[in-house]
């Protein structure tokens, strides 16, 4: 981890500059759990980034109020006093579990009506640099009558989220590198600066980097897309300032049709062990029902997925 750096307000205390170079600091991360088996995952690779960059790790279980009852009699939903004992000896057992791994840890239990909410809230109070969860990746009606949790934190974070999904398998060992890192970008919203987390956290690596553009819409001939290809790959080409090639060659690539597709076979083609995607801010806190780009990618990922949301 590289200390003693001016800092750039840069997607939150993400990033740090010395001189032209570009480092990380990860000094705080949340770790939003609900101890389910997708949870369990995203705890394997919160304990390896506490280890690898020396952090203070806070695990959050957020009591659903949404749910839950006050009377043991009650008809439906979970007596609140069970929910809050569960999360409690729980979170006893993975900060017990943590301290022998020699993590430096914590534990919350919250309450609320709305679970991502509270944990963006949490991450925003205790100036956290990377908020780690897993997730379900519910579809449907099934998401549109639970929500996602998920979901609300990456589009309301403040900060990275780095996401688990339900096809990422963790190595047996926990030995977990990232040697290959897929970013890709719309070159909407601060395109440079996410470009830049994903650089400096590839340097951190010393990871392959492949930047990628899809064109959904070519042009309506061969050579008119040939011009497209060849503009966007331009344009990938100077995200990456001078000083990166010092340390590896970047890949650009610009591809045709579905986003998410391509996203995700270019993953699979490379073996990347993390993709990094920008992610639109919402309005609203409710799950929403289209299948977005990120929720795809999401569903279907065989390797973390880190969002960065706009600065």
């Amino acid at each position: 981890m590289v200390r003693n750096y001016r800092q750039e307000r840069v997607m939150g205390d993400f990033m740090a500059v010395i001189g032209n170079q570009v480092g990380l600091t990860v000094d705080r991360i949340v770790l939003a759990t609900d101890f389910s088996l997708a949870s369990e995952s995203a705890t394997q690779y919160a304990k390896m980034l506490a280890k690898r960059f020396s952090s203070n790790l806070t695990l959050v279980n957020v009591v659903d109020l949404s749910v839950a009852t006050r009377s043991e009699q009650a008809v439906a939903g979970y007596p609140i006093d069970d929910l809050r004992r569960s999360s409690s000896e729980n979170l006893e057992r993975l900060l017990k579990d943590l301290t022998l791994d020699r993590i430096c840890a914590t534990a919350q239990t919250l309450e609320a009506h709305n679970c991502a909410a509270a944990i963006v809230g949490l991450a925003k109070q205790l100036g956290a640099d990377l908020i780690v969860a897993g997730t379900h990746s519910r579809h449907g009606l099934n998401k549109a009558i639970l929500g996602s949790c998920a979901e609300g934190i990456l589009r309301h974070a403040s900060c990275p989220v780095f996401t688990v999904g339900p096809k990422v398998k963790t190595p047996p060992n926990g030995n977990i590198a990232f040697n290959k890192i897929v970013f890709a970008t719309d070159f909407t919203s601060s395109a440079a600066e996410k470009a830049a987390v994903a650089l400096a956290f590839a340097q951190d690596s010393m990871a392959t980097i492949y930047l990628c553009h899809v064109l959904k819409n070519a042009g309506g001939d061969v050579s008119e897309t040939f011009e497209l290809q060849a503009k966007f790959e331009a344009e990938l080409r100077k995200l990456v300032p001078q000083s990166a090639f010092d340390w590896c060659t970047p890949e650009c690539m610009v591809e045709l049709g579905e986003v998410a597709h391509h996203i995700l076979g270019l993953a699979r083609r490379v073996g990347a062990d993390l993709i990094i995607l920008g992610a639109r801010r919402s309005s609203t806190w409710f799950a929403h029902l289209a299948e977005g780009v990120v929720g795809h990618v999401l569903a279907n990922t065989e390797c973390p997925v880190m969002t960065i949301g706009p600065s």
